[in-house]
Formats: C-alpha cells, sequence, structure tokens
C-alpha cells in the first residue's frame, strides 16, 4: 500500500509540473517528454524489486506455516497430520514391495498422576526429554512422531515381527533411567504396543488409522496386564477389545443407573474370634451379566476416570448401612471402605465426608498399598491429616503386596494395615512365612500401628496368627463376602452367640466358613 501511494504521489507532481510550465517552449516539452520513459523505467525497476521481496516473504511464511501445521511444538517431532500422511504413502509404495512395516506406540506409564504431582513444567520436562532420546536414537529410516498427551510412535521398515519386537524392547532400554529436574528425580516406565503390517497377509490392512488402532489395542493390553510391558498385537486382540468397549459403554451407564452394591466380609477379634468390623467390597449388578466381581471392571473404571465415582457409591452405602445397624444391633461393626488415589486427591472428597456427618470408629478407610506415600499430592496429604483430625481412621491394604515402605507407614500415619494373603497363606507350612509376618508385626507394634491378616483360609492359619500378634483376622475361614441381609443374620447371631457362650467366636462354626 505504501508502495503504491508512493507511486501516484510522482505522478502528481508530474502532473502538477506540466499544469505549473504550460508556457514552456517546444523544447523544453520535448525534453520533457524523453525524461518520462527515463521516469516510467526507474518506477518499473523498483516495482519489480518490491515484488521480489514480497514473492520471498511469502514463501518463507508459507514454509513456516507448513513447518508448524507437521511439528509438534513442545517437543520438535513430526506431529500426528504429518505423522499419518507420511505413513498412509510409505505404506501404499510398500504394498508394492511386499516388505512388512512395525508400528511401535509408546505410553509413559501414570503420567497423569506425575504431572498432577510434581506439576506441568515437570511433565513438560519428561516429554522433551523422551522426545530427544527418541531423535537421538532413531534410525535414520525410522518415522518417530509424538500423536498426543504422552503418546509417542515409530514407524519402521522390518524383515520380520521379531525385528520389531527388537525395536520395542531397544526403547524401552532406552527409556528405562530417571529423569532430574529442578533437583526433583522421577522415574517412569514405558508401556509399548507393537503393531506390524504385511502385505502379504490378507488379515491386516493398509489404512495407517487400522495399523495404529491395532497397536493401541496391544498398549492396552500391556497396561492391563501391568505396566512397562511390551505386547505385540494379534487378532484375537481385536474382539477382546471390542467386548472391552461395550463393557467400557455398560461401566459408564452403570454409574448413573446405581448398580453397584456393596457385599460385606466380616473382620474378626483373634482372640474373641467376634465381629468387630465389617470390609465393604463392591459388586457390580450388570443387567444381562449377572454380578461382576471388582476383578472384571476396575482396571476399567480407573481408565474410564470414573473409579472416585464407584468410591463415593461405595461409601454413601457404608454410612447409610452403619446408621442402620446402629438402630438394630447393640455393638454395630465398624465399615472398612476403599478409597482410590483419585478420590483421595479430590479437593472436595474432605467436605463429602464431614457432610455425611461420618463419627470416629464407625467408617474406616482403606488406600491400596499401591499408592505409595510418594505418589500423594498435597490435597492428599491434606486430606490425610484432616482425616486424622476428625478421628477417622486411615489403614493401609495389601501390605506386603506392592511398594510401601516404612517411611510410607511414617508419612501417612495408618491406624492399622492389612498383611496381603499372598503373605499369610504359607504360613502353616513355611517358616519363613512365618518370619515374614513376625518382622512385619514388629515393626507395625513398634509404631502402634494394629494388623489384620487377610486370606485367614483354616483354623491352623487363625490359631498361629493370634499368637504371632495379628488381632484381627479375615478370611474364608470365618466368611466369604455375603450380601447386607446375610450379613446382618450373621451380625445378629454372632451377638447372640456372645451373650451365651463369650469364648466361643465365629470360626467355631462350620456354616460359616462358607
Amino acid at each position: 500500500m505504501t508502495l503504491v501511494l508512493a507511486e501516484l504521489d510522482a505522478f502528481e507532481r508530474i502532473y502538477d509540473f506540466s499544469r505549473a510550465h504550460e508556457n514552456y517552449e517546444l523544447d523544453e516539452i520535448l525534453t520533457a517528454l524523453f525524461a518520462s520513459p527515463v521516469i516510467l523505467l526507474v518506477f518499473a525497476f523498483r516495482r519489480v524489486r518490491d515484488l521480489k521481496k514480497e514473492i520471498r516473504r511469502r514463501v518463507t511464511a508459507e514454509a513456516e506455516l507448513r513447518h508448524l501445521a507437521q511439528t509438534d511444538l513442545l517437543t520438535g517431532l513430526p506431529n500426528r497430520h504429518f505423522f499419518f500422511d507420511t505413513l498412509r504413502k510409505h505404506l501404499n509404495s510398500q504394498s508394492r514391495s511386499n516388505l512388512p512395516i512395525a508400528l511401535i506406540q509408546v505410553d509413559l506409564d501414570r503420567f497423569k498422576q506425575v504431572n498432577d504431582r510434581l506439576g506441568p513444567a515437570f511433565g513438560d520436562y519428561i516429554l522433551k526429554q523422551i522426545a530427544q532420546l527418541l531423535a537421538e536414537n532413531a534410525s535414520k529410516d525410522w518415522l518417530v512422531a509424538r500423536i498426543g498427551g504422552d503418546e509417542f510412535v515409530v514407524a519402521a521398515d522390518v524383515a520380520q515381527e521379531a525385528d520389531a519386537q527388537a525395536i520395542a524392547k531397544r526403547l524401552a532400554t532406552i527409556f528405562n533411567r530417571s529423569f532430574i529436574h529442578q533437583n526433583t528425580e522421577c522415574t517412569i516406565g514405558v508401556s509399548i504396543g507393537v503393531a506390524v503390517h504385511d502385505s502379504a497377509s490378507l488379515t491386516n490392512n493398509t489404512d495407517p488409522e487400522t495399523l495404529l488402532m491395532n497397536a493401541d489395542i496391544a498398549l492396552h493390553r500391556a497396561k492391563v496386564g501391568g505396566r512397562n510391558r511390551i505386547e505385540v498385537f494379534e487378532p484375537t486382540f481385536r474382539s477382546d477389545f471390542e467386548r472391552n468397549t461395550v463393557l467400557s459403554n455398560d461401566l459408564l451407564r452403570a454409574i448413573a443407573r446405581k448398580e453397584f452394591f456393596p457385599v460385606y466380609q466380616p473382620l474378626v477379634d483373634s482372640s474373641t474370634q467376634k465381629i468387630v468390623g465389617a470390609e465393604a467390597l463392591v459388586r457390580w449388578k450388570h443387567p444381562t451379566r449377572g454380578v461382576l466381581p471388582p476383578a472384571m471392571f476396575m482396571e476399567l473404571a480407573q481408565t474410564l476416570g470414573v473409579l472416585a465415582d464407584i468410591d463415593q457409591a461405595m461409601f454413601e452405602e457404608a454410612v447409610k448401612k452403619r446408621k442402620i445397624w446402629e438402630r438394630m444391633l447393640q455393638n454395630p461393626p465398624r465399615i472398612s471402605v476403599n478409597i482410590s488415589a483419585e478420590r483421595l486427591k479430590s479437593p472436595s472428597f474432605l467436605s463429602t465426608v464431614q457432610a455425611a456427618g461420618v463419627q470416629p470408629n464407625t467408617i474406616i478407610f482403606e488406600i491400596s498399598e499401591a499408592v505409595t506415600f510418594e505418589e500423594l499430592d498435597d490435597v492428599s496429604k491434606y486430606n490425610l491429616d484432616a482425616l486424622e483430625g476428625l478421628g477417622v481412621e486411615v489403614e493401609i491394604d495389601d501390605f506386603g503386596s506392592g511398594r510401601a515402605s516404612i517411611l510410607s507407614l511414617l508419612e501417612m500415619k495408618p491406624r492399622r494395615l492389612k498383611i496381603d494373603r499372598n503373605l499369610t497363606a504359607p504360613v502353616v507350612e513355611s517358616e519363613q512365612a512365618r518370619s515374614l509376618v513376625a518382622s512385619i508385626l514388629d515393626i507395625a507394634h513398634t509404631l502402634s500401628i494394629e494388623v489384620v491378616a487377610e486370606g485367614v483360609e483354616t483354623s491352623q492359619h487363625a490359631e498361629i496368627l493370634r499368637e504371632q500378634g495379628c488381632s484381627l483376622l479375615q478370611g474364608y475361614y470365618f466368611s466369604r463376602p455375603i450380601e447386607e441381609t446375610a450379613f446382618e443374620e450373621l451380625l445378629q447371631s454372632d451377638q447372640a452367640r456372645s451373650a451365651n457362650w463369650p469364648t466361643q467366636g465365629l470360626g467355631h462354626r462350620p456354616a460359616a466358613a462358607g
């Protein structure tokens, strides 16, 4: 626009000059006419020069836009759009050469928890480090990209499936390290899903979206199988995934339809064998598949982000049931309910406990040992301290099955811990198992922590664990988890027997062994 205005201004000055010099002699007019082409030539040269500058500027801008459209801004790796476009072209060309192509999807384990606990700046740092490791260790013929969140992909030509597995193992080894940022150290595992496209096989599809879906299905199996693993896609995985997808939709509907209900398993005093508590265990009354145990849906619930909703439903049922027992029983038992890390991290958790009017020694929150103190954020720690202030007890479940440490016990200050059934089951036959349980009991008693032994299957289990100092026992020897009506009958029967035969308890009745 500036250039056009300048040219118009120049022509106006020539016009004004001609008007002001109408009385010039002919030779002067001819001189002016001969000078005009020179002026026009200068104008044309300047115009061409400016046009070239504009073209160069536009070409540079378009190149930058293309780069931005194809690049992940955080890591500098190719993005999802560029990856799919390039892979599609490569698959079409490879379909004529019959060479297999491996797609390897890498996902960081529990990255959301790390991001929540250490902050998004630390999370971004880890993503950049992962991208750098990929770029530095990738072969020149690999196609590497970040396709979203904490998901990275690698596409590579391979000779056979074993080569794809070798690449996946190589990547797993590369990422098996700690990341340190601003004096904070964090170790993150990776789960890897692998899918191999072989154009010679009719079971494969040249569509990159389908190939990525296969890798994603394999990745999902790796996570469900325990994380930090590698899975290679097989055709049977798809049918399992489709069934899982249907179950996911059913699970989301089940939250709104209130299809979850508790069953109760008694906690028994090891000395008197009287019922002093009950653990509320969730069950799902599926409309077509019947009653489903937690093993069939809890991992899925965590993936879908609805675990906290299920926890809340069980908590509300426990509070309601405890109030009923207070009216019908002389000494109503405490009720233990499980609480997930997601719910413990919720800022609204404490207000729901206070709103429910939970009294001390009525409801107990069980935290899985998998939720170690190091994984809890500031909100979780605040909630734990607040629960202690309210007189609401907290216990660690499945102690000995995972990563809880003495430091976790010191930090979390649980009222009690439950020894995992895998440790208590062998105590009858194994001296080593008895010694291990004894060591846990010594530590707990030193810290004034009460101990519950899970997995009590026989009278021998009950006797050994009582002699070792377990104050509470839980297991099939006393009762399987049963629905509330049957449990209330068991409670009333137990209290009646306790009144008549105070030295005998639940474990002496064969019918209760279930």
